[in-house]
């Protein structure tokens, strides 16, 4: 996000209320009927109430997308997306896992900070084989939304369908009406079947589908009341598709991100959301009994003339019943630490090119697993210094933490507009720098979270001990 329009934003936000309290798991449902379109919810097998436990089963079962014949897909407990996990800050978390898929997984759990050996990715895991299983189990330390998807093929893996979300409550702001939307697209063949291989041309920019989903429909309806506030949840589980979210042009206020509730909200009418972030969003539905409002994902140019194009739409908010008064817009959000800056330095390049005629993703001018390990010390901050020499953006996503920006093409970012983020876009042609602090020991990824440019390179590991 461009923190100069959330500087310039910051000066007419208006007061609103306090935040409203915790809800407990499996709060119940509005009075508008919405289930059509809501995420399946895991069931918590456990009765302590600060222990959410659940059974997740990754298997073959099949899907209709749209007008399309019946889709071979890969879920988790038959569902695409797969469950919705919903606990408190503070629970334990544990996840008895089956993998009934005809080849290895894992389950990365995307921006949870949590052990190393948790965290699903091979640098730290034995991928699980076929009728294998394995116990995730680690403690949800932060608020906000969050995903779960393999850390092993990941580009062919998620686009068949194995991606889920976890909720993880604390303070909430005041809403009439929340909505937990996943953002997805794929690509199917005449027959139904998905594309899994795509030429160097496509790959170039990640997997792009020609078929948009939320919640893993197509075009689906959301009711509303008039007047209503709605908190709108989104997360971009894409291969490479970058979604920049519109709702008819209504302001919206960023009250969160990756990270949970930002300090200072500010106000758009678009924003770019790319693979693997997440957007807390409230925005107060205009109109009148009947008005639809289209969620839509208008033209952005990443790179390589990909901005071209009409609107796309993901969703249609249709406005039913009488008018209500909906709850106040925050103009303030919870306190946040604001790191150093002066940290020792990592350095790294972002390209793409051909090598003996095969496109690569590289980091300083090597590919995974080639890469340079990163060494930092249990607890030390660094200053991530990142040049995107590419053609084109690169979502850079750090397993484990989360980061500050501090630097964009050589200009300071305000302290007042920092937020935490684990996935950050880094344009093309440009420099940013982050801060983190690693607290946590172990092995730990980044990489581009576009899916087909970390399985082609872009990908390295962080040693901390």
């Amino acid at each position: 996000m461009a923190w100069a329009l959330l500087a310039t934003a910051l000066t007419s936000a208006s007061c609103g209320d306090d935040a409203a309290p915790s809800p407990t798991k499996g709060a119940p449902p509005s009075e508008l009927d919405n289930s059509a379109v809501e995420l399946v919810r895991a069931v918590d097998e456990n009765d302590d109430p600060g222990v959410f436990e659940l059974s997740l089963r990754a298997s073959e079962t099949t899907k209709a997308f749209a007008a399309s014949p019946e889709t071979p897909v890969w879920a988790y407990n038959g569902s695409v997306p797969g469950p919705l996990i919903e606990a408190n800050v503070g629970d334990r978390l544990v996840v008895h896992f089956q993998n009934d898929l005809p080849e290895e997984t894992t389950i990365h759990w995307h921006g949870v900070r949590l052990p190393a050996a948790m965290d699903g990715s091979l640098a730290m895991q034995n991928p699980v084989p076929p009728g294998g299983t394995f116990e995730y189990e680690f403690v949800l330390r932060d608020a906000g939304l969050f995903w779960f998807h393999p850390h092993v093929r990941s580009d062919i893996q998620v686009q068949k369908g194995l991606y889920g979300t976890i909720v993880v409550r604390g303070e909430e702001p005041a809403a009439d009406r929340e909505l937990i939307a996943v953002l997805d697209d794929i690509r199917l063949k005449k027959d139904g079947t998905i594309e899994e291989y795509l030429d160097d041309e496509a790959a170039a920019l990640g997997r792009e589908g020609d078929t948009l989903l939320v919640n893993g429909i197509a075009s689906p309806t959301v009711l509303a009341h008039p007047g209503e506030t709605l908190r709108l949840r989104l997360v971009n589980v894409a291969n490479g598709r970058f979604f920049n979210v519109s709702l008819g042009g209504l302001p919206m206020r960023v009250v969160g991100s990756d990270g949970g509730l930002v300090p200072r909200p500010w106000d758009v009418t678009s924003i770019v959301m790319s693979p693997g972030e997440r957007l807390d969003l409230l925005v107060q539905l205009q109109g009148t009994e009947g008005d639809e409002l289209r969620l839509t994902s208008e033209p952005y140019e990443r790179g390589h003339e990909s901005g071209d194009g009409p609107p796309l739409d993901l969703a249609t908010i249709r406005l039913e019943g009488e008018p209500v008064e909906g709850a106040a817009l925050p103009a303030t959000g919870p306190t946040m630490e604001v790191l150093p800056e002066d940290a020792a330095v990592v350095s790294l390049v972002l390209d793409e090119e051909f090598r003996d005629g095969e496109l690569a993703f590289t980091i300083n001018g090597e590919a995974y697993p080639d890469v340079p390990m990163v060494e930092v010390g249990l607890g030390e901050l660094r200053r991530l210094e990142i040049r995107n020499d590419a053609e084109m953006d690169h979502p850079f996503h750090l397993h484990g933490f989360f980061f500050q920006e501090v630097e964009r093409d050589g200009a300071a970012v305000p302290p007042e507009a920092r937020i935490w983020k684990d996935t950050i876009i880094v344009p093309r042609e440009s420099t940013m720098a982050l801060v983190a602090r690693f607290d946590e020991p172990g092995m730990w990824m980044y990489h581009c979270h576009i899916l087909e440019h970390a399985e082609l390179g872009m990908m390295g590991e962080i040693h901390v001990e």
